[in-house]
C-alpha cells in the first residue's frame, strides 16, 4: 500500500528549516503488509509451496513419454581361429523412446503429489493466517497498553493531587494525619501499577516490532465506538460448520491423509506387472576390414514392441511396504479428526466469547458512567464533610479500575472477533480491511516512549 505523505511544500519547508518530519502511525493493514514482506516464516512456506508444485511435474513425468539416446566409440581387438586377429574402431549410437502403458505405482505417486501439491497450498494460508491473527493481537496489544498506560498516568496524578489537598486540610487541623497516610498509600499504588503499565508496553511494542521485523513510530487507534453485533452467522452450529469446511489446518490435513493413501496404493504396485510400448533405433559401424563376423555386425536397426517387467517375488518387501503405508495412512487420517475437534470447539467457543464480549463490552460502558457519577456524588459530600476521603479514594479507584476494564473489553472483543474468524478460516484480507476500519485516520504521533495522542480515549 502507498504511504499517504505529507503534502510536498509542508515537507520541503520542514526539512529546509531542520525540523524531523514528524512520525506516522501505521494501521493494521498496513502492519500486515510489512509483516508479509519481512516475515521469514512466511517467507519459507512459499518456497516449501513451491517446492511442492514442482513435485507434481516430476510424478507426471513418470506417466509421460522418454526418449534415452546412448552412444560410444571403441577400439577393438577379435581374435578368431579362422581368420586372425582383427583390428577396427567401432562407432555405436542408439535412441529409444518408451511409452508407459500400465504403472499402477507411478499413477498414484502423481495423484499423492498433486495432494501434496494442495497439502502445501493450505499450509500456507493457515501460515498466513496465523501470521494476520498474530500481528493483529500485537497490535491492538500495544495499543492496550498504551491506554493502560495512559489511566495508570491519569489515575497517579489524581491520588497525588489528593495527597496534596490532603496535606494542606492536615495542616488547618480537618482532617486526621491517618487521612493523609491514607491518600499517599494510594498514590503509591497508583505508582506501582503505572511502573508496571509502562514495562508492560515496552514488552508490547518489542513483541509488535519482532512481528513486524520492523520498528515502527506509532499506530493508528482504535475508535471510541465500535459495531457491537452480533457475530455473523449468529450460530454456534453455523460457526462449528464453517470451521469443518474452511480452516486451512484441517483441510491440510485431510489433504495430507489423502497423499497417505495414494501413497498406499502406490506400494500396491509392487503386485503387479509393468509395460511399456516403445520404438528403438540403432546404428553400428564397425569400419572396412577383411573379417567377415565384423563386418556382418555392422549395420542399423528398428525395433518396435511391447515389454513389460514383473516382480514375481521381494522376500516380503512389497507386503511390508504396503502394511507401513496403510498405517502411515490411518495415522494421518486420526489426526485430522483430532484437529478437526479441536477446530470445531475453538469455533463454538470464540462464538460464544465474542458473543459474551459483546454484552461485557456495554455493561462496562455502562459501569464506567456509573462510576463517573458515583465519584462526584462522593465528591460533593467530601466538600461538605458527610463523606471521608477514604470513600473520595475508593470512587475514585473505582472509576480508574471501571475505565481500564472498559478501555480492556473493547481490545478483547476485537481480538476475539479475530480468533474466531481464525478457527472458520476466514482471516483473510476483506476481514482485516474490516477491521482497518474500526480504526482512527491515521496520522502523525506523539515522541516515540509516550502514547499516541486519539481524538478519543477509555479516559474521557
Amino acid at each position: 500500500m502507498r504511504l499517504r505523505l505529507l503534502p510536498a511544500t509542508l515537507l520541503a519547508l520542514g526539512m529546509g528549516l531542520g525540523l524531523p518530519a514528524p512520525a506516522r502511525a501505521i494501521d493494521l493493514l498496513e502492519a500486515l503488509q510489512l509483516a508479509e514482506r519481512n516475515d521469514p516464516n512466511l517467507a519459507a512456506v512459499r518456497a516449501s509451496r513451491a517446492a511442492a508444485a514442482e513435485g507434481t511435474s516430476i510424478s507426471r513425468a513418470d506417466l509421460l513419454p522418454r526418449l534415452v539416446a546412448t552412444g560410444s566409440q571403441t577400439r577393438n581387438t577379435l581374435q578368431q581361429d579362422s581368420f586372425g586377429e582383427a583390428k577396427y574402431d567401432s562407432t555405436q549410437w542408439s535412441a529409444k523412446l518408451s511409452q508407459p502403458l500400465f504403472r499402477w505405482d507411478a499413477w498414484h505417486r502423481h495423484q499423492a503429489a498433486k495432494a501434496q501439491r494442495s497439502q502445501a497450498e493450505l499450509q500456507t494460508d493457515e501460515q498466513r493466517q496465523s501470521v494476520y491473527l498474530g500481528i493483529a493481537e500485537a497490535y491492538f496489544n500495544v495499543l492496550r497498553a498504551e491506554d493502560n498506560l495512559t489511566l495508570a498516568k491519569a489515575q497517579e496524578a489524581a491520588f497525588n493531587r489528593q495527597r496534596e489537598q490532603a496535606e494542606a486540610r492536615f495542616q488547618v487541623g480537618l482532617i486526621a494525619r491517618t487521612d493523609v497516610l491514607e491518600a499517599e498509600a494510594q498514590r503509591d499504588a497508583a505508582t506501582a501499577l503505572r511502573l508496571s503499565s509502562e514495562i508492560a508496553l515496552g514488552s508490547a511494542r518489542e513483541t509488535l516490532h519482532a512481528a513486524l521485523g520492523s520498528t515502527v513510530d506509532g499506530l493508528a487507534r482504535l475508535r471510541e465506538q465500535l459495531p457491537m453485533t452480533a457475530p455473523v452467522p449468529d450460530s454456534a452450529d453455523a460457526w462449528a460448520g464453517l470451521a469443518r469446511e474452511k480452516n486451512p489446518g484441517l483441510l491440510s490435513l485431510r489433504e495430507s491423509a489423502r497423499a497417505a493413501d495414494a501413497a498406499r496404493k502406490a506400494q500396491q504396485g509392487g503386485f503387479l506387472p509393468q509395460v511399456d510400448v516403445f520404438t528403438s533405433y540403432s546404428s553400428r559401424d564397425n569400419g572396412s576390414t577383411s573379417n567377415p563376423s565384423v563386418n556382418f555386425n555392422s549395420g542399423t536397426t528398428d525395433v518396435v514392441g511391447i515389454e513389460a517387467s514383473w516382480e514375481l517375488f521381494a522376500s516380503g518387501k512389497t507386503l511390508a511396504s504396503v502394511r507401513q503405508a496403510g498405517l502411515n495412512a490411518e495415522a494421518v487420517r486420526q489426526q485430522a479428526r483430532a484437529r478437526e475437534f479441536q477446530v470445531v470447539n475453538g469455533a463454538r467457543t470464540g462464538y460464544l466469547t465474542v458473543k459474551a464480549d459483546s454484552a461485557r463490552l456495554q455493561a462496562r460502558q455502562r459501569a464506567q458512567a456509573s462510576a463517573e457519577l458515583a465519584l462526584e456524588a462522593v465528591k460533593a459530600g467530601y466538600s461538605v464533610g458527610t463523606r471521608n476521603i477514604v470513600d473520595l479514594l475508593l470512587a475514585e479507584s473505582g472509576l480508574y479500575a471501571a475505565r481500564r476494564d472498559y478501555a480492556n473489553a473493547r481490545y478483547d472483543y476485537v481480538i476475539n472477533t479475530l480468533r474466531l474468524h481464525a478457527a472458520a478460516g476466514l482471516v483473510n484480507e476483506e476481514l482485516v480491511r474490516g477491521i482497518n476500519g474500526w480504526l482512527e485516520a491515521s496520522g502523525t504521533t506523539s515522541a516515540p516512549g509516550e502514547p499516541a495522542a486519539a481524538s478519543s480515549s477509555p479516559a474521557g
